[in-house]
């Protein structure tokens, strides 16, 4: 089974396919209504059989007047060790269900950045699109039960997410930050410098081209 793993990230093509096909057949909304999502069993090669979840994450691209953006160095994989958007999963809270994206975007980016949300709560925040299912570069195998979802150790996970817009007025380098949560560090950028070949995560590129565009 090793051979269809890199650091436990999927890397069987077939397998990527037929994941991805069943995050398309779902028709999933934009704003989930549980954190992770039953995409049923999937026998690997060798005949092990293992189920497949659809997890659901937010991503926020931290914008200035100045046309920067707010890049964190990834602790984990997909990408570790280098840049990508602040983001992660949605919470869950018993009776009060699955956090709404959008704020879950703006609590990933104090996490990740330091950012004060007080001064998010004064933001201009705008969706990006539509949530984004079919994402055959993150399907990774658990390490270990995934704290607050259904997903167990070995199964494994894919993860669909949704971009947000955060447009900050004044000058990111005047606003105190500081790395925390899944970031190792953070780096301020001049968003229409950033290539595509430099982040973590493929389609961050197309939340920041989007950003700009608003």
């Amino acid at each position: 089974m090793a051979e269809i793993f890199q650091d436990h990230m999927l890397v069987s093509t077939p397998l990527q396919t037929e994941i991805a096909h069943r995050c398309r057949a779902g028709r999933f909304p934009d704003e989930p209504t549980a954190v992770a999502n039953d995409l049923g069993l999937l026998e690997l090669p060798g005949g092990h059989v293992t189920r497949v979840w659809l997890c659901h994450a937010a991503d926020c691209v931290l914008l200035d007047d100045l046309g920067q953006i707010v890049l964190i160095t990834r602790r984990h994989a997909p990408g570790q060790g280098k840049q990508a958007l602040p983001g992660g999963l949605l919470d869950s809270d018993g009776a009060k269900g699955v956090e709404q994206s959008r704020l879950a975007a703006l609590r990933e980016a104090t996490e990740e950045t330091g950012i004060s949300s007080i001064l998010l709560a004064k933001a201009e925040i705008t969706q990006l699109g539509h949530r984004r299912h079919e994402r055959p570069f993150d399907i990774r195998r658990a390490w270990n039960n995934l704290p607050g979802t259904p997903v167990r150790k070995d199964e494994l996970f894919t993860v669909s997410t949704l971009g947000f817009r955060v447009k900050i007025h004044g000058d990111l380098h005047s606003i105190p930050l500081e790395a925390g949560d899944d970031a190792t560090a953070i780096t301020i950028r001049r968003a229409r410098d950033v290539g595509a070949d430099e982040l973590a995560v493929p389609d961050h590129y197309d939340m920041i081209r989007a950003a700009l565009d608003v």
